[in-house]
């Protein structure tokens, strides 16, 4: 379990350079508050977990957390395979309402 909070750690600086990496190309349109918040915040967060909880109900947050994550990338990987994959993009609106419930950084929870 441990190896895994670790794992869960790096993808969380993995996913704050995808931020480094929106205002390298110049594409801070991309980056919302929520994003910048999320993404800032969680890698502290996953730092703390990992050094002192590496295991046990926190990891719970981490597994939901990457349930989301799992969500929506797979809704960004048919949007961009093209207009004929537009019909199965219907839940796009779903997307935030379960960014916003189940990330424990959400500053609305």
């Amino acid at each position: 379990v441990a190896r895994g909070v670790y794992i869960y750690f790096l993808a969380k600086i993995s996913e704050l350079l995808d931020t480094v990496f929106f205002v390298i190309r110049k594409k801070e349109r991309q980056i919302t508050f929520l994003h910048l918040y999320h993404h800032t915040v969680m890698p502290m967060i996953s730092w703390g977990a990992t050094k002192y909880y590496p295991g046990g109900h926190g990891t719970l947050i981490g597994v939901i957390n990457s349930f989301v994550h799992i969500i929506m990338y797979t809704y960004y990987m048919l949007a961009a395979m093209g207009p004929q994959y537009q019909k199965f993009l219907f839940w796009k609106r779903h997307i935030t309402t379960l960014q916003m419930h189940g990330s424990p950084s959400a500053p609305f929870d």
